[in-house]
């Protein structure tokens, strides 16, 4: 077994001798490094392989994750995901999900606008990864965690089922996680 440090698109072995394994990516016959890491060239299976330092997080269904809405339509919401529960680092990239109206609330959804608003910050659950992330908030436990008044950008508190601006003095729905807590903390 051979290592070395490699950094990415750097060639790691030839595709005669070796398959493309875990972090790496066959190019016209020539394997290269997806990450910065570790070759590991498996003699014994003929793979080649790089095992990265930092591995980025690889999303599956059922985890947990925590994002801000960036846009609301009529029957969805776009959101961009920055952290997986039980995880310390963050997700790299713009990693962008959907959040259908049926899978906000266990209930029945008049209006996403309702439930939701560009900048709410919420905790979803993936439902899906391919083709395309999708989340659902139909849990008592996921929602939006924090939210600002829409009118004038005070952080809202909970006030019964309803969020609440102590600055205008008034309402505002949301689809809230059973542990929401006020967004100036």
């Amino acid at each position: 077994m051979t290592k070395k440090l490699v950094l990415p698109g750097e060639l790691v072995a030839v595709s005669e001798e070796y398959m493309a394994g875990e972090g790496t990516y066959d190019q016209d016959g020539k394997i290269y490094s997806s990450y910065v890491g570790e070759v590991d060239l498996d003699a014994q299976q003929k793979v080649a392989r790089v095992k990265a330092f930092n591995p980025p997080i690889q999303l599956k269904v059922g985890d947990v994750v925590f994002g801000t809405v960036r846009d609301v339509k009529e029957t969805m919401a776009m959101v961009t995901l920055f952290q997986a529960e039980g995880t310390e680092r963050q997700i790299s990239g713009e990693t962008e999900a959907s959040l259908h109206i049926s899978k906000i609330s266990s209930g029945y959804t008049e209006s996403i606008r309702n439930e939701l608003r560009k900048t709410d910050i919420l905790r979803g659950i993936i439902i899906q990864v391919k083709p395309s992330l999708q989340l659902a908030t139909d849990r008592d436990n996921l929602g939006v965690l924090k939210a600002l008044c829409t009118r004038c950008r005070s952080p809202l508190v909970q006030k019964g089922r309803d969020l609440y601006c102590e600055i205008c003095k008034r309402n505002e729905s949301r689809k809230a996680a059973s542990d929401y807590s006020d967004p100036s903390v």
